[in-house]
Order: C-alpha cells, then sequence, then structure tokens
C-alpha cells in the first residue's frame, strides 16, 4: 500500500509539474527512480542541502536533508518530518565531451521510510579523471532536495538550475 502511495505520488507530481526539469533536458540515459535503503547518517559527505518548511505549530522546520559522498558515489536523504510526506533527491550527472558539458543521468532517490529515518542511493558514476561515455574527462552532479505531497513539490533549491555543481573527482 505504502509503495503505491509512492507512485502514485510520484505521477501526479510529474503530472502538475514538480521536476519538469528533468523531463526538458535531453539526457543519454532513462531517468532513474529509485526507492532509498535504510542507512545511518553520512559520516564525512561532500555536499549537504536542507529543505525548510513553515509549520504554523512549529514555525520553520528542517523537514528534509540530503547528502552526496563522493566516496562510493551515495546520496543521502532524511525524512526529518513525521508528516506522511515523501522526501526525496532529484540529481543529475553532466559529462564533459571535449568542448562542452552534455547531460548524461538523472534520477530520484526516494525515502519513503517514514519520519526521522535516513535512507541511500548507491550509484556509480564516472569520476572526472577517467575517460567517460563521451569520449572527455569530467563528471559533474547537482541536486536538490524535494518534499512531496498530493498538492505540490517543494524544493531547496527552487530549481535545479539554481543548485551547485559538485566536481566528481572522488
Amino acid at each position: 500500500m505504502k509503495r503505491t502511495l509512492a507512485v502514485a505520488a510520484v505521477i501526479l507530481a510529474v503530472l502538475i509539474g514538480g521536476q519538469g526539469q528533468a523531463l526538458a533536458a535531453n539526457f543519454e540515459k532513462p531517468f532513474e527512480d529509485e526507492m532509498a535503503t535504510q542507512t545511518f547518517a553520512p559520516g564525512s559527505p561532500s555536499a549537504c542541502s536542507e529543505q525548510w518548511n513553515f509549520i504554523p505549530e512549529a514555525g520553520y522546520i528542517m523537514t528534509a536533508k540530503g547528502c552526496f559522498t563522493k566516496y562510493g558515489d551515495v546520496w543521502h536523504i532524511l525524512d526529518a518530518a513525521v508528516d506522511g510526506q515523501q522526501t526525496f533527491i532529484y540529481w543529475e550527472n553532466w559529462l564533459w565531451n571535449g568542448s562542452s558539458w552534455k547531460p548524461y543521468r538523472s534520477g530520484w532517490c526516494n525515502n519513503d521510510l517514514g519520519g526521522n529515518n535516513w535512507g541511500k542511493c548507491n550509484k556509480d558514476y564516472y569520476e572526472s579523471s577517467s575517460t567517460n561515455y563521451y569520449g572527455g574527462k569530467g563528471s559533474r552532479l547537482r541536486f536538490q532536495v524535494c518534499r512531496r505531497n498530493f498538492v505540490g513539490t517543494n524544493c531547496t533549491p527552487g530549481s535545479i538550475d539554481g543548485a551547485a555543481w559538485i566536481n566528481n573527482d572522488a
């Protein structure tokens, strides 16, 4: 039942424009939609981002936190609120082809483990020092931490275009 609701939320989020950026870019590989497995908080992440929401009874609280660890190419996503909303990371991986950056992969790491639980998605990206799919050397990532419900999706940053690039040089 929980998985069915998560799938319905994903479909609804896409239909109402939750992550239109993923559909607009011309990525080489198919979109990756992965459910996170339960884990502990990341030890030494390379980059983190937090989602804060206003709760009338409590003020602003952190409702989600997402981190990327270069060593192992692991995403960690925390659902920090016990409110039934789903937390996820939307990520993009771009590769250098020798003259420009090209979109290669994108996806979601969904945490449907419930409030106050960390989830992880283990990926395998090209390193910046290795020859990549396009024949060049260079691999970078960007991500945003998002929360979705049946009304809409809120992300930090508000657009993936505003996310900082991470050079995948680990």
